[in-house]
């Protein structure tokens, strides 16, 4: 019995896929920088001048990097590892997918805490809110608490929460209590706390909502 057409397209679609992922992937010998990658995170590329090489499979290539990442982030937590590749994972899934929302908010709760790098995080969200990608309301609400908690700019950070109140779907009024409790002083435990609360009941991602909810627990504790 031959198989049916749907299953046979799925199989070469399927197919070519990773043949393409294989393809893309030997040709990074040709863009690598002067530091390269263990053999352990070969598939991680130097920049996005591989999207040539994907023939407008990009978006395929992305999804694949993404799951990549998130394995990569559970293996260094888990371990307490450095998340040395973690910016450029994130920052590449971005670039090849700019309406991936899940990276993007990745880099905005994560990249600043467990990369100590807000910078990477600030360019990444900003690349986000430009961009179609849903939630954007929640972008901009995380890139306000980066100015405000690690640049210590409570006017840019005033501006981006009213840009994510303007946005479809934002809770206004949650949003404004918040904004209320980013202009008190600076390290009051309830903006804290509250910051954190918001974060797990609004986000959508099983990864994050974990890590979040570790955090809650270790502020309630040092209370």
């Amino acid at each position: 019995m031959k198989p049916p057409r749907k299953i046979l397209a799925f199989a070469v679609s399927f197919a070519a896929i990773g043949a393409l992922i294989f393809a893309a992937q030997n040709s990074l010998t040709s863009i690598r920088s002067t530091h390269r990658a263990p053999p352990s995170m070969a598939f991680v590329p130097q920049s996005d001048k591989i999207k040539p090489y994907l023939l407008g499979f990009h978006t395929a290539y992305a999804d694949y990097l993404w799951i990549r990442t998130t394995l990569y982030f559970g293996s260094e937590y888990l371990s307490g590892g450095q998340y040395t590749w973690l910016v450029r994972m994130v920052d590449l899934v971005t670039r090849l997918n700019p309406d991936f929302y899940p990276a993007y908010e990745f880099a905005g709760l994560m990249i600043p805490d467990v990369c100590n790098d807000p910078d990477a995080a600030r360019v990444i969200l900003e690349r986000g809110v430009s961009s179609s990608v849903a939630n954007k309301w929640k972008l901009w609400f995380y890139l306000g608490m980066i100015y405000y908690r690690y640049y210590d700019n409570k006017k840019d950070a005033a501006a981006c929460l009213a840009r994510a109140v303007t946005q479809p779907d934002a809770p206004g009024f949650r949003l404004a209590g918040v904004a209320a409790a980013m202009f008190r002083k600076a390290g009051a435990p309830e903006e804290g706390l509250e910051f954190l609360s918001f974060v797990y009941a609004t986000s959508e991602n099983p990864e994050v909502k974990r890590y979040v909810q570790g955090k809650l627990q270790a502020f309630t504790k040092a209370q």
